[in-house]
């Protein structure tokens, strides 16, 4: 009965192995390869993987990280960035100070109500400025990824193409 369950269990692995497909190199990059000279589909597996390497080795890319020794340069905060809570304090205490001058109330009041107003506006623009500096960087990275991306396709493609496949 061990034995049996043994059994069993190998032809479960196996029928598990053999339904999971692998995704080509080609399909990964949304390539169509055609066999032109009606290579087996071992020899175009062959292929694919030998001109992966190539393509890798060629381009310095890996598709699977295209970043991967790429130094970005981060966006710089600013000019002065880091002083807008501050600036903002200012601003609107001497404001709120002004109003209380004119309303004839305790102008210290007035302008430590405009601090804490002024310097919350101004930390919320930074907050701002900071969001927008880092989706400006994402959206370069991005950029500089689907740059390289291409560049592994091109050698990847010149590759099958010189082995006798047609490549879209």
């Amino acid at each position: 009965m061990r034995h049996a369950s043994k059994t069993i269990l190998v032809a479960a692995l196996m029928l598990i192995a053999g339904s999971a497909t692998a995704q080509s190199v080609s399909s990964s990059l949304g390539l169509v390869v055609y066999p032109s000279n009606n290579q087996a589909a071992s020899q175009v597996a062959k292929d694919e993987g030998e001109c992966h390497s190539w393509a890798r080795q060629n381009t310095g890319i890996d598709p699977a990280n295209p970043m991967a020794g790429v130094q970005v340069q981060q966006a710089a905060p600013p000019p002065g960035g880091g002083a807008s809570a501050g600036r903002g304090a200012v601003r609107g205490a001497a404001a709120a100070g002004i109003i209380g001058n004119i309303a004839d109330e305790d102008a210290g009041e007035y302008a430590a109500v405009g601090a804490l107003i002024g310097s919350v506006r101004g930390a919320k623009a930074r907050q701002q400025q900071q969001a927008q500096a880092q989706q400006a960087s994402q959206a370069q990275n991005q950029a500089i990824a689907q740059e390289r991306i291409g560049q592994f396709t091109k050698a990847f493609s010149a590759c099958m193409e010189a082995r006798s496949y047609t490549v879209k």
